[in-house]
């Protein structure tokens, strides 16, 4: 008699760090209580459970019937608990040190919580690199789960693959358990006899198969709880999986107790094959689905498609510069703190920032995709906090001086960038792009102020125009398969910015009457600063620095221009003198857009302090002004805004249009304001203009 194909059925559990309370709920009520209840009533269902540990620690002191539940299944034997990185961060790019330490710690929560020790690891987002081997190995870990198209990319025949194998990293062994990617499309989409059909033609080949991905998709992606609960499609499920003669649920570390490896496997750089067309340059996502489309249409098509590969996962810090600058500043804080920890392991302020390092590297505000959250202005700020709070507690623990400031290149991309540290800012200046501000850290609220998102152009914006009027479809669906808008006229939000979306950001206009677009002014200027490299000197200031930028005139842009940025514990001051071209009149329109960010756009208790109370959301213009100040009651953070002369104010919203498991949506950003002067200055004459942000609580 055969032996029984063993099936290693498991699901992964996570909310990003910083994400909305009602989401943790509704993830809670929705989809892992239920699951888990279903578990609980049938004993002899055995499977496989990763929560990332910043969810079970939500869950211990906010759904404890549910962390009991997971106690409970746990202590009968009946799951397999996974550990990982605590907090869910893209391993394969932290430093060694922060991999081991964010595993250890989940594997010792696992241990004095559910008195279990994790042998197996769930990797986030898969991300594998060839170079993890030795270092999960290190932390205690005897397997991992990957992707089959993992296998697929190292030439390897995905519908052949069974049981797990191993890698070896500097001859330290590592054991690779392949996901089927076919399972997880079927489970829990498709009918129950669809699964079990596939899994029989299998039973020849394989002596065991895994299947391990997100416990969302039973009950909270679209359509999913009344598929999966309602109408009773997970109780089918465990029935025909129970009842099957030649099947076996159960977990991974039995199967690695009871079976031999498959063989030895070197696994390239990859993902899941989703995320390889996510990293990818838009026009290049675009070939490759064309590619995709036209080889699936052979008859091999299938088989073919799994050997295309996308980009690599280190690419997103490429696609998106605000994304590669938390990353670098993360780098940079990690050895930091790992150096002050070398020389004084049992300091408790270091300890504390060491945790919120960790909650800094939490994955999802470094990447997009369906799931990627580096569009959403709360998981970025709840990341950009923690690195914040990392920061600081440097300075309280005497490791760093209170106010500081380097000048290097921070953030990878061959340029040169100031780093300025007073006792409430970082602030981040980039003389290489007309030295625009591209943070501003504020401690006391552990808000990064200029966190504002640029419009770019994604693949998926085809969609987008091609179905904006279309209506959400209603059915249980696979989250891979097309979106639909949430609302109707995305389209017309479809615009790209020229720049980053930093503040202090200049351009020269011709005079006239014509209204300048406070989001998009830079198609109508006759130059912009932010195109080109200012001259930059450092000096030393009370309580912070002076940055001096300088440029002289030239053809296209006919002035020389000083700008000095002046930074001292919460204010930045920004100081212009504008002279035009020897033996020229410099007439026109001299304008500054700030991008600047708070917690939400439309939200009653978030607005600027005019007559009207205009939400941050809005749009609008006053001729003539010299102060305004962004509110924010809900933060209790406000941002005032004065300079001098008067000028005239525009401002609006700087919103994106990005992709979620819901479908396309119009996403708030940050707030555009744009400072617009008339210029007449005689040859030989100058003009002086300044201008100052100053935070503070409320």
């Amino acid at each position: 008699m055969r032996d029984r194909l063993a099936f290693c059925l498991g699901v992964h559990n996570h909310q990003p760090i910083g994400n909305f309370e009602h989401v943790l709920v509704e993830a809670t009520e929705r989809a892992y209580r239920p699951f888990l209840e279903r578990l609980e009533a049938r004993p002899e269902v055995r499977v496989s459970v990763h929560c990332t540990g910043s969810l079970l620690e939500w869950l211990r002191e906010r759904a404890p019937r549910t962390f009991d539940l997971l106690g409970t299944v746990a202590a009968r034997g009946q799951v397999e608990l996974l550990t990982g990185g605590f907090y869910e961060p893209i391993l394969a790019v932290l430093p060694d040190h922060d991999k081991i330490g964010q595993i250890e710690r989940l594997t010792a929560f696992l241990k004095t919580h559910f008195g279990v020790r994790p042998r197996g690891m769930w990797l986030a987002e898969r991300v594998w690199e060839p170079h993890l081997a030795r270092a999960l190995s290190d932390a205690g870990v005897e397997y991992v789960l990957v992707d089959d198209h993992h296998f697929a990319l190292a030439g390897l025949d995905a519908d052949a693959l069974s049981g797990y194998y191993l890698t070896e990293e500097q001859g330290v062994a590592l054991r690779v358990f392949p996901i089927n990617q076919r399972l997880r499309y079927l489970i829990p989409f498709a009918d129950v006899e669809a699964t079990l059909a596939y899994l029989e033609a299998r039973r020849d080949q394989a002596t065991a198969i895994t299947m391990v991905d997100d416990g969302e998709k039973f009950g909270v992606w679209p359509g999913t709880y009344a598929h999966v609960y309602t109408d009773g499609w997970l109780d089918r499920f465990f029935d025909r999986l129970l009842s099957t003669s030649w099947l076996e649920l159960t977990t991974l570390a039995d199967v690695v107790e009871r079976r031999p490896p498959s063989g030895p496997v070197y696994l390239p750089t990859a993902s899941y094959r989703e995320m390889g067309e996510w990293a990818l340059p838009v026009e290049t996502a675009r070939t490759l689905a064309r590619a995709r489309e036209e080889i699936g249409r052979l008859a091999d098509g299938e088989r073919l498609t799994g050997l295309l590969r996308g980009g690599f996962w280190r690419t997103f810090l490429v696609k998106y510069p605000e994304v590669a600058d938390t990353y670098w500043k993360m780098l940079r804080l990690s050895r930091a703190l790992h150096a002050a920890l070398g020389r004084r392991p049992d300091d408790v302020r270091l300890g504390r920032g060491q945790t919120a390092l960790w909650r800094g590297q939490a994955n999802d505000a470094y990447w997009h995709g369906v799931f990627g959250g580096c569009y959403l202005p709360h998981l970025r700020r709840a990341v950009k906090g923690a690195l914040l709070e990392a920061e600081r507690s440097l300075v309280d623990a005497g490791a760093a001086p209170e106010v500081a400031w380097t000048r290097e290149d921070g953030n990878g991309d061959g340029h040169t960038e100031v780093f300025v540290r007073t006792r409430a800012l970082a602030v981040t200046v980039a003389p290489d792009a007309g030295g625009m501000v591209t943070e501003l850290g504020y401690h006391p609220a552990g808000l990064d102020v200029a966190d504002v998102l640029a419009r770019r152009p994604e693949a998926y914006h085809d969609q987008v125009r091609a179905r904006a009027a279309a209506d959400a479809a209603g059915a249980a669906r696979t989250i891979h398969e097309a979106a639909a808008p949430k609302e109707a006229g995305l389209d017309a939000l479809l615009a790209y910015d020229d720049f980053r979306r930093g503040s202090l950001i200049e351009g020269l206009f011709d005079d006239g009457q014509t209204p300048i677009d406070p989001v998009a002014p830079w198609a109508a200027a006759r130059g912009v600063l932010a195109a080109g490299r200012l001259d930059c000197v450092v000096q030393e200031a009370p309580d912070g620095a002076s940055v001096v930028l300088s440029r002289a005139p030239t053809a296209d842009l006919p002035l020389a221009l000083e700008k000095r940025l002046t930074i001292r514990d919460a204010t930045l001051e920004v100081e212009y003198r504008v002279r035009p071209a020897a033996d020229r009149r410099l007439t026109g329109r001299w304008a500054v857009q700030w991008n600047l960010a708070l917690t939400a756009g439309n939200a009653p208790d978030r607005y600027l302090d005019l007559a009207t109370r205009p939400s941050l959301g809005s749009s609008g213009r006053e001729a003539s002004l010299s102060a305004v100040t962004m509110i924010d009651e809900w933060a209790a953070v406000e941002a005032r805004l004065h300079w001098s002369p008067a000028a005239e104010l525009g401002w609006g919203p700087v919103e994106t249009v990005s992709l979620s498991e819901g479908g396309f949506e119009r996403i708030y950003q940050g707030t555009a304001l744009l400072l617009v002067w008339r210029l007449d200055v005689a040859p030989g004459d100058e003009c002086r203009l300044a201008a100052t942000l100053r935070l503070a609580r409320r």
